[in-house]
């Protein structure tokens, strides 16, 4: 008799979106992977059918494998002690990373309450199911009575007694309460304030507004040497610029707001790398230090270095989140009828995650979680639609349809990758950030509702409203890349999507027919070139636009949302090299 086990680990979306910085949401995300590995390193690797370890070391503590909070295994015992083990082992790696994390506040904290919150952190569940597979068994009939099993066993509550000592809550979650004395904090008016203020952060790496939880503690200090290469989302805005800048202007640029800090008052800020492009932001450079004269004072000189560099040149505020996740992958699991194929299925998904971290960074971008079929990572907006397009192409190349497929809904599907990608301001709140991350993977997910693998791009801009646009890949993406070459050539002006959006809302309004309001945008179109520029509209791109409004029937208004995206894209890359002739190829 085999006993078909699956256990969950949490918490998880909640979790991991309580997160201030991109520190924060990259340690949620790595923390429960530890917690998984944790709990599948109990069992023989032969045990373990999702996820499939790509070799001995890859369970190991601190590993390169990222695991998924959900793990499937077979035993050939009843597992009625297995379940008490993967606990312990879960609260024992939980224990050492909060033993890291301890070891590095310098400050004291109320450590009664701070060991409860990191106890009471991890949830868990497992179910088990036996069936004879010698017999005639089913497996597929198995894995669905345990996935039921799990699905109630969630939805059961556990009462826990609550913690707390009616201490301020945290600033990240409003629920935990902070574990730093109030005392730590720098006091309106206070003398001293400047002090306290690099005080919390060298003790708590802690802002002034910030009261942390055990848990945001955990986050905000744990990692070891796995943080050392992970940068701002401020940073992420800032490359474009400076890739455009260059090395040399930028190492100059560099020093001189490092130099800033050369002095007894602020040598304790942490600041960043000496490449770290959130320098080049006055909010970030400043927000450590309390407002008063010192503060004033910093951001007149800030000022006055960015104008000997840049004169009145600035780095765009925005950067990209990037959400992807696998499409059908419910039906296709399901069709793996024995263990074998499903473990196949594991190390096909496997493979994938183990390319994704490399095509991540290739495209200058970091990141966060890779598990699977699901993937999180933040880029500069110059190389975020070439990352998301190599991603969806290794996702095809490592689950093609000849080995997996499913039938639903009476037609085949196979395994394929939707993306969601949210353009922010680099101080737009993280948590918000990555809800419209969500959010615009399930859009990309509606273009299709069989098959999907869609592409949805959200753009939020401070003081306007959110735009989305989405569409199946090969269509949406093409368009994209064919209106920034439009935008490099300074062939049309950034106003003409603004133009087409208003002309699409009053001939809408007056009953003007798709071909009707297609001939009208074709002529703004033609009359429209970049202010200052001398590249005329050549016809290929008219051809193109033409084919867009009246021969897909796409709305004008969709099509203006494109091209503002398009734009932001564009003035990230701000290279001009494209030629007209590849406009509309």
């Amino acid at each position: 008799m085999k006993h078909l086990m699956i256990f969950a680990v949490g918490p998880v979306q909640d979790f991991i979106a309580t997160a201030r910085r991109s520190r924060d949401l990259w340690y949620g995300s790595w923390m429960l992977s530890e917690l998984s590995k944790a709990a599948a390193a109990q069992f023989p690797p032969e045990a373990l059918i999702f996820p499939s370890p790509t070799g001995p070391q890859a369970l190991k503590p601190g590993s390169d494998f990222n695991v998924p909070n959900k793990i499937v295994a077979i035993l050939d015992h009843n597992p009625s002690s297995t379940g008490e083990e993967i606990r312990s082992a879960i609260l024992k790696r939980l224990g050492e990373l909060w033993e890291d994390a301890h070891g590095k506040i310098e400050g004291k904290i109320k450590e009664k309450l701070a060991k409860d919150q990191i106890t009471d952190l991890p949830e868990f569940y497992w179910v088990s199911v036996s069936y004879d597979d010698a017999a005639g068994g089913s497996y597929a009939k198995a894995r669905a009575t345990a996935e039921a099993l799990l699905a109630a066993r969630k939805t059961t509550r556990d009462f826990k007694q609550a913690i707390g000592d009616h201490s301020p809550k945290s600033s990240l979650d409003g629920a935990r309460e902070s574990v730093i004395e109030e005392s730590e904090y720098p006091r309106p008016g206070a003398a001293e304030r400047v002090e306290r203020a690099k005080k919390l952060y060298r003790n708590y790496h802690a802002r002034q507004g910030e009261r942390l939880s055990a848990v945001d503690l955990l986050k905000r200090l744990g990692g070891g040497q796995h943080v050392e290469k992970f940068k701002s989302t401020s940073h992420m805005a800032a490359l474009p610029f400076l890739k455009k800048l260059g090395p040399e202007r930028t190492k100059a640029l560099m020093a001189d707001l490092r130099a800033l800090f050369d002095k007894p008052d602020w040598k304790d800020m942490n600041i960043g790398e000496t490449d770290d492009g959130a320098l080049l932001f006055e909010s970030r450079l400043v927000e450590g230090i309390p407002s008063g004269p010192e503060q004033d004072a910093l951001r007149k000189e800030f000022n006055q270095v960015l104008e000997k560099h840049l004169k009145t040149d600035r780095p765009d505020p925005y950067y990209a989140l990037l959400a992807a996740d696998g499409d059908n992958m419910g039906v296709v699991i399901d069709a793996q009828a024995d263990a074998a194929k499903h473990r196949a299925l594991s190390q096909a998904m496997s493979r994938f995650a183990a390319e994704v971290q490399g095509i991540v960074e290739r495209n200058n971008g970091v990141p966060i979680y890779s598990g699977g079929d699901d993937v999180l990572a933040y880029l500069p907006l110059h190389t975020v639609l070439n990352c998301a397009a190599e991603l969806e192409q290794a996702f095809k190349k490592h689950l093609p349809e000849k080995d997996f497929s499913a039938q639903k809904n009476g037609e085949t599907v196979s395994p394929t990758l939707s993306i969601g990608i949210v353009i922010a301001h680099h101080l737009e709140p993280l948590a918000d950030v990555l809800e419209l991350a969500r959010e615009a993977e399930k859009e990309a997910k509606k273009v299709d509702p069989i098959k999907k693998n869609g592409l949805a791009v959200t753009l939020r801009k401070r003081g306007g409203a959110d735009r989305t646009v989405s569409g199946q890949w090969g269509i949406l993406d093409a368009r994209l890349e064919t209106l920034i070459r439009v935008y490099s050539t300074k062939a049309i002006s950034a106003g003409t999507a603004y133009e087409l959006q208003e002309l699409h809302r009053v001939l809408s309004k007056a009953g003007v027919p798709a071909n009707g309001q297609a001939k009208e945008a074709v002529r703004i179109v033609k009359r429209k070139k970049k202010s200052g520029g001398e590249v005329k509209v050549k016809q290929k791109t008219l051809d193109a636009f033409e084919q867009w409004i009246a021969k897909d029937i796409l709305p004008l208004d969709e099509l203006s949302k494109e091209m503002i995206i398009a734009g932001m894209f564009a003035g990230a890359s701000g290279t001009g090299e494209s030629k007209e002739e590849e406009v509309a190829q």
